[in-house]
C-alpha cells in the first residue's frame, strides 16, 4: 500500500486508523479552519476535508503518497456547530442539544498524486444523534472534564460523553470523526491498478446510454441533432494542437472518437451500418491508398506518396477531370481552407501564377477592382471583388506556404489581445472610448501594439 498521511491531529482519528490496521503518518492540516458560508452541512464537511488532504499532498515531497483529510460538524436547528471557544459557549452548545436530535456529518477525502495530476475521493457520512435530557450540573461537570474543546458540537462519543447520548442512528464511527469501515475500503481500492478502458468499453457505455434504460438526452440524438458537434471537437482538436496542450489533445480527440462512436451506434440502430464497418472501411482504404507499403508500388519521396495517394482517391471516387477533383472538395469547410484546397488541385491540373510575384500582383489587382467597385457603388460587384480579393489571398498563401486560417486566427487573437490592452489603459484613466477622438485613439492604438509586442517577445 502507497504511504498514507493523516492530514489531522485527532487522537480519536488515529486510533481508529489502527485499529483498521492502516501504517500511517500524521502531518496535521495547518489553514484556517472556515466553514463555507451559505452551503448545506454535508457540502461544507467535504470542502473543509478537501482543503486539507490538498494542503498536505501539496508541501508533501513524498511521491508515491496517499493523503486522508477529514472534518466532523454537528447539525442542529439548522445550524452547523463546531469546536467551542471556552467554557460558556460549550455549555450552551450542550444545552441546544439536550434531549433533542441532531446530525453529525463527517466529511472525508483521499487525494493522491497520479502523474500530473492529483485524483480526488471525497465523500461525507451522517449519522443521527439523540441526547438525553441533560441537568444543568451534568453539563458542567461534563466541561470540567476538558473533553468537549477540540470536539464539535462539544463532545465526543467515545468517552464520558457515551453518557449524554441516548440512540444513535447510523454509523458511529462517524460521531467519532471518521467513517472507518467505508474510508477501509476506498484505502484498500486505491491499491488496485486503475482499470484501463478500451474501445469494445466505449462501444458499450454507448450502447447502454442509447437503451431504454440509458440517458434521455443520448436516446434522443440523430445524426442530423449532433452533426455540429464533430465540427466542434474537430476544432478542439486543432486547438489543442496549436496550443501544444497535450493532456488536451489527449481528451479532445476522445471526445472526437466519442462522436464516431455515437453515429457509429445510430447507424447500426437503424440498419445502416455499425462501427465495426467504419473500422473495415478506413483500413481497406488505407490498405489500397498505400501500395507502397502493402503492395508494389514504388514511392521513396513524400511527394510521390502524396501523387499516388491522389491518384488512387480520384480513381476510387470516379474523378475523371480536374473540375471533378475540384468539386469533390467539401463545400462546407470554412472558406480559406476552402480556398487554398481549390488553389492546390488547380495547380496539380497546371492552372497557377508562374511564382509569388505573379500572385502577389493578382492580389493587387483584385484590390484596384475592389475599389472601382466601391467607387460606382455597386453592392453586387463589390461583394464579388471582395470575395475574389480573399481568394487572391488564399493563393498568395499558397506561395508563402503559410496557412491561411492559421493566419487569420493569429491575427484575430492579436487584435483581441491590444483591444484589451486598450480598454485597460482607459479603465486605468477614467475615460471610455466613444470620448476619444480620432488621434488620441490612433495614439492610444499604437501604445498598445508596443505593449503587446514587447509582451509576447517577438
Amino acid at each position: 500500500m502507497k504511504n498514507i498521511i493523516l492530514a489531522s491531529n485527532s487522537p480519536r482519528r488515529r486510533e481508529l486508523m489502527k485499529s483498521a490496521g492502516f501504517d500511517f503518518a500524521v502531518v496535521p492540516a495547518t489553514g484556517e479552519e472556515t466553514i463555507p458560508e451559505d452551503v448545506p452541512p454535508e457540502k461544507a464537511v467535504e470542502e473543509l476535508a478537501r482543503q486539507k488532504a490538498c494542503e498536505v499532498l501539496e508541501k508533501s515531497e513524498k511521491s508515491d503518497c496517499t493523503v486522508i483529510g477529514a472534518d466532523t460538524v454537528v447539525w442542529i436547528d439548522g445550524e452547523i456547530l463546531g469546536k467551542p471557544v471556552g467554557e460558556s459557549e460549550a455549555f450552551n452548545m450542550l444545552k441546544r442539544l439536550s434531549g433533542k436530535v441532531h446530525t453529525v456529518f463527517t466529511g472525508v477525502a483521499v487525494c493522491e498524486r497520479v502523474g500530473e495530476q492529483v485524483r480526488e475521493t471525497v465523500f461525507h457520512e451522517r449519522t443521527d444523534v439523540t441526547f438525553h435530557n441533560l441537568e444543568q450540573e451534568e453539563i458542567r461537570n461534563y466541561i470540567k472534564t476538558g473533553e468537549p474543546f477540540d470536539k464539535a458540537g462539544a463532545y465526543g462519543i467515545q468517552e464520558n460523553g457515551m453518557l449524554l447520548v441516548k440512540e444513535v442512528k447510523g454509523d458511529f464511527y462517524n460521531v467519532m470523526g471518521l467513517p472507518i469501515s467505508r474510508l477501509s475500503r476506498i484505502l484498500r481500492n486505491y491499491d488496485k491498478p486503475e482499470k484501463k478502458y478500451g474501445i469494445s468499453d466505449l462501444l458499450d457505455i454507448m450502447k447502454l446510454l442509447r437503451s431504454e434504460d440509458g440517458c434521455p438526452w443520448d436516446k434522443e440524438q440523430s445524426h442530423e441533432s449532433i452533426r455540429g458537434n464533430v465540427i466542434e471537437e474537430a476544432y478542439e482538436v486543432a486547438e489543442a494542437i496549436d496550443t501544444g496542450d497535450k493532456d488536451g489533445l489527449c481528451e479532445e480527440l476522445g471526445d472526437l472518437l466519442l462522436q464516431v462512436v455515437f453515429h457509429g451506434r445510430i447507424a447500426e440502430e437503424s440498419g445502416e451500418f455499425n462501427f465495426g464497418d467504419v473500422c473495415d472501411k478506413i483500413c481497406k482504404k488505407l490498405i489500397y491508398r498505400h501500395p507502397h507499403v502493402f503492395g508494389n508500388v514504388q514511392a521513396d519521396t513524400s511527394e510521390k506518396v502524396l501523387q499516388n495517394w491522389d491518384d488512387l482517391k480520384a480513381a476510387s471516387k470516379k474523378e475523371e477531370t480536374a473540375s471533378d477533383r475540384i468539386a469533390s472538395i467539401p463545400k462546407l469547410l470554412p472558406a480559406l481552407t476552402r480556398g487554398e484546397k481549390v488553389g492546390k488541385k488547380a495547380s496539380a491540373a497546371g492552372f497557377d501564377f508562374a511564382d509569388t510575384e505573379e500572385a502577389f500582383r493578382c492580389l493587387k489587382n483584385e484590390v484596384d477592382e475592389l475599389e472601382l467597385a466601391i467607387l460606382h457603388n455597386s453592392e453586387s460587384r463589390i461583394e464579388e471583388e471582395f470575395g475574389d480579393v480573399l481568394f487572391s489571398c488564399c493563393n498568395l498563401g499558397r506561395f508563402l506556404k503559410k496557412d491561411c486560417e492559421k493566419a487569420l486566427t493569429f491575427s484575430i487573437n492579436k487584435f483581441i489581445m491590444r483591444f484589451r490592452r486598450l480598454e485597460d489603459v482607459l479603465a486605468e484613466s477614467g475615460q471610455k472610448l466613444d470620448e476619444l477622438d480620432d488621434e488620441q485613439l490612433e495614439e492610444l492604438w499604437q501604445e498598445s501594439k508596443r505593449y503587446t509586442y514587447e509582451k509576447s517577445g517577438n
